[in-house]
């Protein structure tokens, strides 16, 4: 099958720039003064749409936001819709295992209700992944502000009429009283209630608690690189996260920690609330990436809600048997916390170790290259292992002493990869390993973010014919992606109790997964001046 790349049909006959006097009579507008409107000319044009036409695709480029005069528009993620039908091939290795016996491995379960974020004021969810917008509605506040790629398909359900806004228009409207009102009003209606139930403490109480909690709840906005709140300072309340990412660290011997990224609808901290102790992390606002030739900008915006310290304890009164349900939820957080901790050595790396970035693995691949005949067993291992029939392993890759480090997976300290998916569609499991969602719209920000090569895109045509035909069913019923690929990533071979199969596989016991910093301390190569260093890659 061919590769579809369709563009969005975003110009033609039916688009017409509005000029200064054409815009100080809509109320969005009502608050900017005539003399700035003056200053962006051209940075706002009415599109029309008619029924079935196609605004924007799942991963594919966008600069602008879309504000909807008229008309309903439905939103949805067609990777998602055709997830249930397009089930990768078993892998052969998996399969004899569990034959034999041996426990598949599961992930936790996705919850319907588990939400996907995209970028409107409304989400989606993982068992309902589409939706509508209507009048008085944005979509593409991401992609314009933050340069992010389209996080969903915007399809015009019926005739519609809309602004196309540029990001130095929409920083204008931003700072509106009518329009932020709007958009905060549209929030509290569609998404909020959605975000405060993913909070445990709030998920099964009753509606008009819940329409308390919203009505009191606070809406705050923080440049990128603000610091919300540092380990130690007193809990002052509950956030959840509406738009952006926020980073969560801890102090450790050495260093400091990257515990989790955080995105929309994501919550923080609870547990020194609920422990009425001090904070026990740092949360930070944190940027979306600009990718390598993306024009400059101003930092990311990240707008919270905010439960103050007095409202969660009222509640905690008011409702002591959801009480054990939080509780859960920060053990777990603390025990995870816990066992990441990593004391980092007080030997000196040698440059070679730090301009590898080898201390970033936490679960490093190597291969003894004394030991290594160059088989491939290890990568043959890894396709088979998976049910998708894709390697994560690639045997290339730069050198430290006699090991070769592979493009495998390396479970980072600071995984950066996670920053800035427009979908949420990237995770870390309990066990450290990258998890990439069916939901991933193949717009290849994790694999740019990733330092050490190790996030690969794949075609989805390689991930069988029933995929191929499923894509092709998509295309010709509208419902195009922009891109036709997906991301694969290392996940320690979770179906295999044997664990990672390129390790257990090489019959020269050449391939090892180990903790960089122990393994590097204890063969006493931290102060190394960096060995037998081969340049090159491994053939």
């Amino acid at each position: 099958m061919a590769k579809r790349m369709l563009t969005a049909k975003l110009s033609g006959d039916r688009s017409a720039i509005l000029k200064a006097a054409d815009l100080v009579g809509m109320d969005i507008f009502a608050d900017l003064d005539r003399k700035v409107i003056d200053k962006f000319p051209g940075t706002v044009v009415r599109r029309e749409f008619a029924a079935g036409d196609v605004i924007c695709r799942e991963g594919e480029g966008g600069t602008t936001a879309f504000y909807l005069l008229e008309g309903t528009v439905k939103v949805f993620i067609a990777r998602r819709l055709g997830a249930a039908a397009s089930r990768p091939r078993q892998g052969w290795r998996a399969a004899i295992g569990r034959w034999f016996g041996q426990k598949r491995i599961h992930r936790p379960r996705r919850e319907d209700d588990a939400i996907i974020p995209i970028d409107a004021n409304v989400d989606l969810t993982h068992g309902q992944p589409r939706t509508t917008l209507g009048a008085g509605e944005v979509f593409g506040e991401m992609s314009c502000l933050n340069l992010a790629p389209r996080s969903a398909t915007v399809v015009a359900e019926t005739d519609c009429v809309m602004l196309e806004i540029l990001r130095n228009m929409y920083e204008q409207l931003q700072r509106s009283p009518t329009f932020r009102e709007k958009m905060d009003a549209n929030y509290r209606a569609r998404a909020m209630q959605g975000h405060l139930r993913n909070v445990p403490i709030f998920r099964d109480l009753p509606d008009e608690v819940l329409e308390r909690v919203q009505s009191r709840a606070q809406l705050i906005a923080v440049d990128a690189g603000t610091t919300i709140f540092s380990e130690g300072d007193e809990a002052d309340g509950v956030y959840v996260i509406r738009l952006g990412q926020v980073r969560v660290s801890q102090k450790f011997p050495g260093g400091e920690r990257t515990l989790a990224y955080l995105t929309r609808g994501d919550f923080f901290g609870e547990t020194g609330l609920l422990r009425r102790t001090t904070r026990n992390a740092t949360c930070r606002a944190v940027d979306h990436p600009i990718m390598e030739g993306g024009r400059k900008r101003k930092p990311a915006r990240v707008e919270l809600v905010k439960i103050a310290a007095e409202d969660f304890a009222a509640i905690l009164e008011e409702f002591p048997r959801i009480k054990g349900r939080l509780e859960t939820v920060a053990q777990e957080r603390i025990r995870q916390g816990q066992k990441a901790r990593v004391t980092l050595t007080v030997s000196a790396p040698s440059k070679r170790v730090e301009d590898l970035g080898l201390l970033q693995g936490q679960n490093l691949m190597l291969i003894d290259l004394e030991r290594c005949t160059r088989c491939d067993q290890c990568v043959d291992a890894c396709v088979s292992a998976h049910e998708d029939g894709i390697s994560r392993l690639f045997r290339t890759g730069p050198r430290y002493d006699k090991y070769l480090v592979p493009s495998s997976c390396r479970m980072c300290l600071d995984p950066v990869c996670m920053i800035g998916c427009p979908v949420g569609s990237i995770r870390r499991s309990e066990d450290l390993s990258i998890i990439i969602e069916d939901w991933c719209v193949g717009c290849g920000i994790c694999a740019k973010q990733c330092p050490y090569e190790s996030i690969v895109m794949h075609d989805l045509e390689e991930y069988g014919e029933e995929v191929s035909e499923r894509l092709m069913r998509i295309a010709e019923s509208g419902e195009v992606m922009a891109v036709t690929e997906r991301a694969a990533v290392c996940d320690q071979c979770e179906d295999l109790p044997s664990g990672p199969a390129c390790v257990y596989s090489c019959p020269h016991d050449a391939a090892y997964r180990v903790n960089a910093a122990e393994f590097l301390s204890a063969g006493g190569l931290f102060a190394a001046a960096g060995g037998r260093e081969a340049p090159g890659e491994a053939s």
